[in-house]
């Protein structure tokens, strides 16, 4: 049988409640959002919009110094997940989480940086398990709806990284400029060099600027990672 849990070297992350399981993109989303922010000025205030285990407030907390992260979920039993796998961190006190819809979340204070991995999938494509379905499918969180929120809750000088496939990438880049969001950087993320990009991960600030595009691969043709990956997941990945 499966573990039910995901053990990273300095933390875990229980999954057997959560309808998204931890999935190698994601985790590539964390290292990718956790680099950026070592690379820049360290943010007071993080909002993770749509936690699901928590995975991405986790890996911000272990490799940054960020006074605060809070996170929203919307499934009950995804939330409590989330929160047992905060309480058993390192980081639990910078760590807080609120069962709600991101629609109605309200904070007094505006975020230095707000991450999602939201979902994406349209309602065509639902399938049998309901907990999973209101994990990946964007009727519970329309791109109008995020770019709304996120105009909403980001401080002035603030920055939003999102993580999704190419197509509602596009329409959340249209979408986020009537608020004006525009992306600054956009990272395409493949399996392997020679197959379509998969996802991509993209920060937008209030600043429209010129866009900086790259490409990041996550295996070699012959299924090893690349130097990149490696260098990128090495802190969280057990066996790296």
């Amino acid at each position: 049988m499966a573990n039910s849990f995901f053990q990273f070297k300095q933390f875990k992350v229980e999954q057997g409640q959560c309808g998204m399981k931890v999935t190698t993109d994601a985790c590539l989303f964390g290292a990718i959002a956790s680099k950026k922010v070592i690379d820049g000025a360290t943010p007071n205030r993080i909002l993770d919009i749509g936690t699901g285990t928590g995975l991405l407030s986790l890996m911000l907390a272990q490799a940054t110094h960020v006074t605060k992260i809070h996170a929203i979920e919307i499934d009950q039993g995804t939330y409590h997940q989330a929160r047992v796998n905060f309480r058993d961190s390192p980081w639990t006190n910078i760590l807080s989480i609120e069962l709600s819809p991101f629609q109605e979340f309200n904070s007094d204070n505006k975020f230095d940086l707000i991450i999602s991995n939201p979902p994406f999938f349209s309602k065509n494509q639902l399938g049998d398990s309901s907990k999973k379905n209101l994990a990946i499918h964007n009727e519970t969180l329309t791109v109008n709806q995020l770019a709304n929120g996120v105009n909403e809750h980001l401080n002035e000088a603030g920055l939003f990284y999102l993580f999704y496939p190419p197509y509602e990438m596009g329409l959340f880049i249209q979408a986020a400029r009537a608020f004006g969001l525009f992306p600054n950087e956009i990272i395409a993320i493949k399996d392997r060099i020679t197959k379509p990009i998969i996802r991509q991960a993209v920060i937008f600030s209030r600043t429209e600027s010129v866009i900086h595009e790259t490409e990041l691969v996550i295996k070699e043709e012959d299924g090893t990672y690349t130097d990149i990956f490696i260098d990128l997941l090495k802190p969280y990945y057990l066996h790296l």
